[in-house]
């Protein structure tokens, strides 16, 4: 299975737009991919769920959205496992569109959020 293409996670995460990540903030991140699934943060069950599919990103998952996945996400922590329908939409796009689409997309909408 590949890493973090792009820098999307495989939950659609954009690696590049987190402060841990980009070493902004500490302990550093080397995204869900390089680690494993295993973030400093602890064990990623979205990361073992692709694993276990066999599938790159949960956008291709025949199950997508899922309960985990929505239910995996805390939309009042805005530092890191947040917005699941935002994410649901990027990784929808990723599926369809390609990996760099979906990469200048999840881009574009950090840019908008950090402007407020």
């Amino acid at each position: 299975m590949e890493g973090d293409a792009e820098g999307l996670s495989r939950c659609g995460e954009s690696c590049h737009d987190c402060s841990y990540f980009v070493g902004d903030k500490k302990p550093s991140c080397l995204g869900c991919g390089e680690s494993g699934g295993r973030p400093f943060w602890g064990e990623c069950r979205i990361y073992s769920c692709t694993e276990s599919h066999q599938i790159a990103h949960c956008g291709v998952c025949d199950e997508f959205p899922c309960d985990g996945f929505v239910n995996h996400f805390d939309p009042n922590n805005s530092e890191g496992q947040r917005n699941a329908l935002l994410r649901a939409g990027i990784l929808a796009y990723r599926a369809k569109q390609g990996e760099q689409k979906a990469a200048e997309l999840a881009a574009k909408v950090a840019r908008q959020v950090r402007k407020g």
